[in-house]
């Protein structure tokens, strides 16, 4: 009897030993089907060896779920085997009431779906398809490629990129340069309206101011009275001025145009100024030396204007009893840069002895109607140096300048080299 119990007893052992065995075993197999295993260690005789397993995709499938883009895989007929995270939170529903669903279902048009698959056939694996989210209430924009994964696998595989955050910003560009073409027709009539301003200027303007010239030249002073002929002067004066100011208006305006550039030898340019200016030079016993200039392309009408104005401001403010002395050419430090652009420029110096200015007043002379001394000192309208400035901006180039009080200015011309 106790050798029957014995027996009963080493078999209920038996029989729990192998019960353990078999649930770990099956603990095994599931995490294994679940991906959970890439190798096992099996101990044979007390030596452990390391199998891996050719199947185990737990690594990719990990990389998969954790992708910025949705995934999925699918039937021939769409049905969807399975997708990842980021496709559920794109669609707002759960990936485990995702799967077993067909595709077209989350397609704005469902009929795209039978596009897909043909176009497939023909090698074409890229589209841009609408998606409906959150149980139809909104929509979204998506890129989808599709990979057909026969004969490993029957089934297609899909990824799919969110296009929202792209079509927004294509949409900002889109209204931004509808907003700078606006602009740009505004500027034109802007434009438009200043060159029929400036006809008027010229032409209705200065004609009254000549009648008024005229004929206050006609009046004889001599029988009038002193304060009525300092008066008459007065308004002559004055018409002149305004006449003067006409001139230089028009003229700044004028140099917003683009004019046909070519090949400038500058020494010619500067010797046609000289010759200008042939009788200022002579009273005011005025020294111009010219050194190596280079050719460059720009506008021959504006490049006399530039160093016309240059030149007779070098002059005009000169140090009284002392004869001027102006200096043109080209740097000797080779091809400079202007600050704040990569381009290589070719610097021209034009530099006289003259009175020069307070380092205050620099950033101030190449602004409109901008003059540092009184009328009565120095004559002009302040319009001369911003015709320069702008005839530079023309010619994509650029001008600044260097001066110390009574020692003399330097005005430095960057032309780009082409």
């Amino acid at each position: 009897m106790k050798s029957k119990e014995l027996n009963i007893e080493s078999l209920l052992s038996e029989i729990e030993s192998l019960r353990e065995e078999l649930f770990e075993a099956n603990s095994i197999v599931n995490a294994i089907k679940q991906g959970d295993v890439d190798a096992l260690i099996v101990t044979s005789n007390g030596v452990p060896q390391l199998y891996s397993l050719e199947t185990a995709d737990y690594t990719y499938r990990l990389l998969i779920e954790k992708f910025g883009q949705g995934a999925l895989s699918i039937s021939r007929n769409g049905l969807i085997l399975y997708c990842n995270d980021y496709f559920s939170e794109l669609v707002g529903i759960p990936s485990e009431q995702i799967t077993g669903t067909y595709l077209n279902e989350y397609f704005d048009n469902p009929t795209q779906f039978v596009q897909l698959i043909q176009a497939l056939r023909y090698g074409i694996t890229t589209h841009e398809i609408l998606f409906k989210s959150n149980n139809n209430k909104k929509t979204f924009p998506a890129y989808i490629a599709l990979t057909d994964l026969e004969p490993s696998v029957e089934a297609i595989g899909i990824v799919i990129t969110d296009l929202t955050e792209k079509k927004k910003h294509e949409e900002a560009l889109l209204h931004h340069q509808q907003e700078l073409e606006e602009k740009i027709k505004e500027l034109n009539r802007i434009n438009t309206n200043l060159e029929e301003f400036i006809h008027v200027i010229s032409h209705d303007l200065k004609e009254p101011l000549r009648k008024i010239v005229m004929n206050t030249s006609r009046i004889d002073g001599s029988y009038l009275k002193e304060a009525d002929t300092k008066a008459i002067n007065v308004m002559k004066l004055s018409a002149l001025r305004l006449n003067s100011l006409v001139d230089d208006l028009v003229q700044y305006s004028s140099h917003t145009a683009q004019e046909e550039r070519t090949k400038i030898n500058l020494k010619t340019i500067i010797s046609e100024v000289i010759e200008d200016f042939e009788i200022i030079i002579s009273d005011k016993k005025a020294k111009i030396e010219t050194g190596d200039l280079p050719i460059i392309k720009a506008s021959r009408v504006q490049m006399r204007q530039l160093f016309s104005n240059l030149i007779s401001n070098s002059i005009k403010y000169c140090k009284t009893g002392i004869n001027p002395i102006i200096e043109i050419f080209q740097a000797e430090d080779g091809d400079s840069e202007v600050p704040n652009q990569n381009t290589k420029f070719v610097k021209i110096q034009i530099k006289d002895n003259g009175i020069g200015m307070e380092e205050n007043h620099l950033s101030k002379i190449f602004t409109i109607f901008q003059r540092l001394h009184a009328r009565n000192e120095y004559s002009g309208n302040g319009i001369g140096l911003a015709i320069c400035k702008k005839i530079m901006e023309n010619h994509s180039g650029n001008i600044t300048v260097e001066s110390k009080l009574n020692e003399g200015t330097t005005f430095n011309l960057y032309f780009p080299i082409v």
